[in-house]
């Protein structure tokens, strides 16, 4: 069943997403699939992970076990012949949060650089909310996501938390794309993150010249073990890289960026400032 190590590959930790709703859906325990199929807990557990390969043929037999039929079956299959592909191009939303949770989790270390909005793991349910209504979500779909945002800062509050480095445009804390009361929750928010001890918050300021930032948003996750990777947002979708050559080019962006941006101490007093301005308003 099993084949190399998939570690950190966008498209196995997909997989393994995929697989792991399958059967959650079907009510099997990771120990009475593997039962059925005749493998054991920890390997089914490493795949589910990202960490562990699969044989397109042996992903057919399990999720013919789960029942899983039609564009869905052949979705998931065609994600396990890509697997080993480094980079990934995700359309679409729900896989990629899938496979963002994912890395986040795995983490010891994210670098969010936002040069036009709030970094997704400080917003507020209701900033989150705003931004995906604003971007043609449905109401069910903005609570449904936004529910999935707060859920992901878990990483942030447990009790072995991830360390947060998070870069905002001086233009998203000034000009927001939601209303005065939303955004004076969200401004107070970010002063709490601010002062946790694993949470750095560093304002790029207008006036600052060019800055690798302009060029968009992204994601540097760094690991205790296996290579770091990029995510790279995109309006209802993502691309994940994972050659090193190209992460390179993200860190050395994130230490030309982390020289370009306003200390800790000076966004925490220019955010407390513009919480006074929104407050009085």
């Amino acid at each position: 069943m099993c084949v190399a190590s998939t570690r950190n590959l966008p498209k196995a930790l997909a997989l393994g997403a995929e697989l792991r709703e399958a059967r959650k859906a079907k009510g099997y325990t990771l120990a009475a699939l593997g039962a059925r199929i005749g493998r054991s807990h920890d390997q089914l557990s490493r795949i589910e992970r990202g960490l562990l390969g699969i044989t397109v043929e042996d992903v057919a037999t399990v999720l013919g076990v789960l029942g899983v039929q039609g564009q869905h079956r052949n979705d998931i299959l065609q994600l396990a012949r890509e697997a080993a592909d480094p980079n990934w191009v995700a359309t679409g939303v729900v896989r990629h949060l899938a496979m963002l949770t994912g890395y986040e989790r795995a983490a010891s270390r994210i670098v969010n650089v936002e040069p036009l909005l709030i970094p997704g793991l400080l917003q507020t349910m209701d900033y989150a909310r705003s931004v995906m209504t604003s971007a043609g979500a449905t109401p069910s779909e903005a609570e449904q996501r936004a529910t999935h945002r707060m859920g992901r800062q878990n990483i942030l509050t447990r009790a072995r938390p991830v360390t947060f480095e998070a870069f905002i445009g001086e233009q998203a804390l000034r000009y927001p794309p939601c209303d005065r009361a939303v955004m004076l929750d969200q401004l107070h928010a970010l002063l709490k993150w601010a002062r946790m001890e694993h949470v750095t918050i560093r304002a790029l300021p207008f006036d600052g010249g060019y800055s690798p930032a302009l060029e968009g948003p992204f994601i540097l996750l760094e690991f205790p073990k296996g290579p770091s990777v990029v995510q790279l947002e995109h309006y209802r979708s993502a691309t994940t890289l994972t050659e090193q050559g190209d992460v390179r080019d993200y860190q050395a962006a994130v230490d030309t960026i982390r020289q370009q941006a306003m200390s800790p101490q000076a966004t925490e007093r220019l955010i407390a400032k513009l919480t006074d301005e929104v407050e009085s308003t």
